[in-house]
């Protein structure tokens, strides 16, 4: 069985949700020599099964030409038009029309998988027949907890204290200037968001605070080592308005720091008081904050039931769940 795993725009997309959902593919099928798998990520290559990540024209042609080649195609739909509204310029626009073509592209495929039980309901919405949920999955090798990269991310980045922070792109969607409005309310804290700024695709008002953010909140662009991001900061506050699953949710949770979310649809696999803590404002998210770096026994419970959480999603089962699609969409099983 040659499976092919294919990420258009590859490199650009590398450090993306979906760059390393790719990546968590390849990783949780690599060794499964007992299923006779090959992989590949060379679309012109002499496969049985092609596996799909984006939705762009490279991947469409690809799929046509999948297709008329009688050769099995599975579309993984980390792509929905709630959550690419609200990213980045003139995304509200095109969310409308990107929900018809993503409705059209997705129907072509034997098999499509989606992160979340959030995210199978509207594909199920846009036509979609009976996909199936396979968590992106988080790469426990490599996501723990590391005390020298704590040390040495805090010292080059002049953190102190308490810090709290997000990771991934600043995108409005992903509540950035809820974020900034919090640093504001709490200036006792640290506030940083790692992660690259892709300015040319920000709104106007992500830009403006990016240029003057409150004194308190960092942006550090692209990191070199992320679990040095993970392990440098203290509490993950994450008030984004949609996500699929939130690939950093499940690596934040991994490297054992508790996790302040957006009460959203998409992070229902996390469990409030358990897990983590939700909000749906900034009253709420502060109250949060506050409770977790005050009392030391929920800070405890709540990294330690998002360790289990993260356990999980390991790449290992989301392997599992991938080669059993494979095998039935080729007829194997």
């Amino acid at each position: 069985m040659k499976v092919c795993i294919y990420l258009e725009m590859e490199k650009r997309l590398d450090t993306s949700g979906i760059g390393v959902a790719t990546q968590n593919q390849r990783k949780a099928l690599d060794g499964l020599n007992k299923f006779d798998l090959e992989l590949t990520r060379d679309p012109w290559s002499d496969y049985d099964l092609l596996h799909l990540n984006t939705i762009g024209p490279k991947s469409l042609f690809h799929l046509s030409r999948a297709k008329i080649m009688d050769k099995k195609v599975v579309i993984h739909a980390h792509t929905t038009g709630e959550d690419f509204k609200g990213s980045f310029t003139f995304s509200n626009k095109l969310s409308g029309p990107l929900k018809k073509y993503l409705g059209f592209y997705y129907r072509q495929a034997d098999a499509v998988l989606c992160p979340s039980n959030y995210t199978r309901e509207k594909l199920i919405e846009y036509g979609v027949d009976n996909p199936v949920v396979v968590s992106n999955g988080v790469d426990l090798d490599k996501y723990s907890y590391d005390k020298k990269l704590r040390k040495r991310y805090r010292e080059r980045y002049g953190l102190s204290g308490t810090v709290v922070f997000a990771v991934g792109s600043p995108f409005k969607r992903k509540g950035v200037i809820d974020f900034a409005k919090l640093a504001e309310e709490l200036p006792e804290y640290s506030f940083v968001w790692f992660g690259p700024l892709r300015k040319k695709l920000q709104k106007r008002e992500v830009k403006r605070l990016m240029d003057n953010p409150p004194e308190n909140l960092l942006f550090t662009d692209k990191v070199e080592n992320i679990v040095g991001a993970y392990s440098a900061g203290d509490i993950f506050y994450f008030p984004s308005y949609n996500e699929n699953q939130g690939l950093v949710v499940l690596e934040a949770a991994a490297c054992g720091r508790p996790l302040v979310l957006r009460d959203i649809p998409g992070f229902n696999y996390c469990s409030h008081g358990v897990d983590c803590l939700k909000g749906e404002n900034l009253d709420e998210f502060k109250k949060h904050i506050k409770k977790i770096d005050r009392d030391e026994e929920l800070k405890k419970q709540l990294v330690s039931n998002g360790i289990k959480l993260s356990k999980q999603h390991s790449l290992e089962k989301t392997g599992g769940k991938l080669i059993d699609i494979y095998r039935e969409v080729l007829g194997l099983k």
